[in-house]
């Protein structure tokens, strides 16, 4: 009768020890979640900030593009402007 006393002693102190594992393990699943949960927020945050820099480095580059072929274009014009003026002036030493 005694090593039936122990044996269930023993037995009820593993299953309260199995008890206290089970809702440890229970706590730290639900803090998982929750971290999961708000990474998975900065995820989507993360995602919406690069969309913006891509989009606006997509636009400064067709803005720098844009501003460097009217440079181009104000610069050829000052040139013929130049040369008229450059045959104006010799027409006018002949």
């Amino acid at each position: 009768m005694n090593d039936l006393t122990l044996t269930i002693t023993d037995l009820k102190t593993k299953v309260e020890k199995l008890v206290g594992l089970h809702q440890q393990l229970k706590q730290d699943n639900e803090r998982l979640t929750s971290d999961n949960i708000k990474l998975l927020g900065v995820i989507d945050e993360q995602k919406l900030v690069i969309e913006t820099l891509e989009n606006k480095n997509k636009e400064l580059t067709e803005n720098t593009k844009e501003e460097q072929q009217q440079l181009i274009t104000d610069t050829k014009e000052k040139i013929n402007e130049l040369v008229q003026e450059i045959d104006s002036c010799i027409a006018l030493l002949k």
